[in-house]
């Protein structure tokens, strides 16, 4: 599992001990991979909150991209999709 945002290293560092992450955060300073992905937010939200499921082999299997960060993709959709992996 891995975590993906436009905010550096050491943001990332503070928050995951904050909050205890266990995976990685990835920065992605100069926008690249949420440009790929086709998260880029509009307006004032710089970027989508969005959830990929992406197997071994490196198939995208799962999508969920939303417009802001309200809500967010529960366990009970996560677990079946990743139990067929």
């Amino acid at each position: 599992m891995l975590g993906i945002s436009p905010q550096d290293l050491d943001s990332h560092e503070r928050w995951a001990e904050k909050l205890g992450i266990p995976y990685a955060l990835l920065a992605d300073t100069d926008k690249k991979v949420i440009a790929e992905y086709g998260v880029k937010g509009v307006g004032l939200i710089s970027v989508r909150r969005s959830v990929f499921v992406v197997d071994k082999e490196g198939t995208v299997r799962f999508v969920n991209r939303k417009l802001i960060g309200a809500t967010f993709v529960g366990a009970d959709t996560l677990v079946p999709i990743l139990e067929k992996l």
